[in-house]
């Protein structure tokens, strides 16, 4: 299923073209990981957490402010 999902982005954000290129890719790693030590395996998963989760937080360090706006805005409007 995550195969899927993974297609489905990359379609949307590259075109039709990439998709057999992500599933050479997919293959190659699913491969891959099914050889090298779990440790490694496991290493590469939490760096790539890691390198999901820097955007996110950026976006909601951005993003604090008007969080806080809103909600003050929120609770005035509820308690009123």
């Amino acid at each position: 299923m995550l195969c899927y999902y993974g297609e489905k982005s990359i379609e949307y954000i590259f075109g039709e073209k990439a998709v057999v290129p992500y599933r050479v890719v997919y293959c190659l790693f699913v491969a891959v990981g099914a050889v090298i030590k779990l440790e490694l395996v496991w290493l590469m998963a939490d760096v790539m957490n890691a390198l999901m989760a820097i955007p996110n937080l950026i976006g909601l360090l951005g993003l604090a402010g008007k969080v806080v706006v809103e909600t003050r805005r929120y609770f005035e409007r509820r308690d009123s």
